[in-house]
């Protein structure tokens, strides 16, 4: 008789799924689906290496050379983690290309006989020749509203409280303390929008020029300069959100004091030549989709939770939603496969940023090209905006706050989801985490806002749905580098979804159906 070495044990057993995690016998595993084994999770000098790799050629856009870099960055440790069936759902498709930020050397303007300093070009936006294209300045006056054909347009966004109070001051659940950062234990405010964070005014105005693009584009204007009312640090690289189509007039973007320059010249009369050169270039588009098999996975019993996220984006956190679903699967790859009672269907999108966004390629969906690929889905999570900073405006340059920036962790209206996000987020030491269920009164009987982000489609679909999101801010430029990561939040962000996720692969999904509530549409593209 053959007596197998303890090696060879562990190899076979390995092999079967029954594998031994150190320190535990295989009963024992399951323990670390619904609590955090601290050891699995993702360190923050990984965190921290991860996104070096993502952020040393810069913002990766759909197609651009950074992006096809960071893609062969994840499929290369989905593979070591173990997935299976990995799938590039690709289609081809024209982009768009300049000089990118801080390089302006494709892109300027010249009002009234000077150059003006820009903060960025607008995304997707008309190309000229090197001559660019010259025009009389027209301001734009909402009220009475000029006639912009044959002109360059001056366009600066008026507040909208409709659209800031619900992205920063929405009623909630549930949340945990807000702390001082980046050390940890000073006193605090502890309302939302106490530190006066650049995080509603950016988005409330970046949202507002993709808005103005799209009406102002059937009056034919020459070009559009957008004269944000933002200091010289939140506008530099600023990207434009909800991201056009693309369209066939020059816009660019200036801060404040430049802005206010320009407006000067339009009032006084004076013409401009606005410059955006590049060219368009054949790019190929892909979703990726893989699965961390389950313990009856490839069976008809085989029952699965969809983690998605967006890939592109055109700073260091704003995509990258992919480390953090990385982190979950690292982590929920360390259980034998036997002992992972549901299989995880990995979805990372790259349609966020491309032109048109979603609704221009949802015909190149996945999930429309398969429609039953979501047959054996019981639950979706969204990850988004990870590790990030709350800043505030100090002169013409930004600074830390000194407080945490706020988490938004969404749930299904159920009650136990909630409570379970709560208690995770608690758990796991996140700072300032905002529980919300959109569609119900919140804490203080107001509304909770819209659901933002990319678990809204979870709802849709009405399953059990978790999502987190960062509240941006600082991060919708091509400035927010890797000196704006803060790899602590980061990584108890992850941790708090890997207990989500575990809690979602263990739980009866059935009983965690969301109740029907009206889910109200987000104001800021209106």
């Amino acid at each position: 008789m053959t007596t197998l070495t303890r090696q060879q044990l562990l190899i076979g057993l390995s092999a079967a799924g029954l594998a031994a995690i150190p320190g535990e016998g295989a009963a024992s595993a399951s323990r670390w689906l619904t609590e955090v084994n601290r050891d699995w999770v993702v360190s923050e000098d990984e965190a921290i290496a991860w996104h070096r790799a993502k952020d040393e050629n810069g913002p990766a856009l759909t197609g651009n050379e950074s992006w096809r870099r960071f893609m062969a960055f994840l499929e290369a440790k989905l593979r070591a983690y173990g997935c299976a069936d990995m799938q590039r759902s690709s289609w081809p498709f024209m982009r768009r290309e300049s000089s990118m930020w801080p390089d302006d050397s494709k892109w300027s303007l010249l009002a009234n006989g000077r150059r003006v300093p820009l903060a960025n070009f607008g995304a997707n936006c008309g190309l000229t020749g090197p001559e660019g294209v010259t025009a009389p300045l027209v301001l734009w006056d909402a009220e009475n509203p000029p006639d912009v054909a044959g002109k360059i347009v001056v366009y600066r966004p008026a507040p909208r409280p409709d659209v800031r109070d619900p992205f920063s001051d929405s009623d909630y659940e549930r949340m945990t303390p807000f702390d001082s950062w980046p050390v940890e234990g000073s006193p605090a405010p502890q309302e939302q929008n106490a530190t006066n964070s650049i995080a509603a005014p950016v988005w409330d105005e970046m949202t507002a020029s993709s808005n103005f693009i799209a009406a102002i584009a059937a009056a034919r204007p020459a070009g559009v300069i957008f004269a944000t009312g933002l200091n010289r640090a939140t506008a530099a690289g600023l990207y434009t959100f909800r991201v056009p189509e693309h369209y066939d007039f020059p816009s660019v973007y200036l801060d404040r004091a430049n802005g206010d320059a320009v407006i000067a010249d339009a009032r006084a009369g004076a013409s401009a030549t606005l410059r955006v050169e590049g060219e368009e270039v054949q790019a190929e588009a892909y979703q990726l989709i893989a699965c961390l098999p389950g313990r009856d996975y490839g069976s008809e019993r085989d029952r699965q939770i969809q983690l998605r996220t967006h890939t592109d984006g055109p700073s260091i956190s704003q995509d990258n939603g992919a480390l953090g679903l990385l982190g979950v699967i690292k982590y929920m790859s360390r259980l034998p496969r036997r002992r992972r009672p549901r299989t995880l269907l990995i979805e990372f999108d790259c349609r966020h940023f491309m032109p048109g966004a979603e609704r221009a390629w949802e015909h190149e969906d996945y999930f429309q090209k398969h429609p039953r690929a979501r047959d054996r889905v019981g639950a979706l999570i969204a990850m988004e905006h990870l590790g990030q900073i709350d800043y505030v405006a100090d002169g013409e340059e930004i600074r830390p706050s000194g407080r945490s920036l706020p988490t938004w962790i969404y749930a299904s209206a159920n009650p136990a989801m909630i409570d379970q996000a709560y208690e995770a987020a608690r758990a796991n030491g996140v700072r300032s985490a905002i529980v919300r269920s959109p569609g119900r009164p919140g804490a203080h009987g107001r509304s909770q806002g819209p659901w933002y982000g990319m678990s809204r489609q979870g709802q849709l679909l009405g399953l059990p749905t978790f999502g987190v999101q960062g509240d941006l801010g600082a991060y919708w430029a091509h400035s927010a580098r890797l000196d704006r990561f803060d790899a602590r939040s980061f990584v108890r962000q992850v941790a708090t979804f890997c207990q989500l996720t575990g809690f979602l692969m263990s739980a009866d999904l059935a009983a965690l159906r969301p109740h029907p509530v009206e889910l109200p549409p987000p104001t800021a593209f209106r």
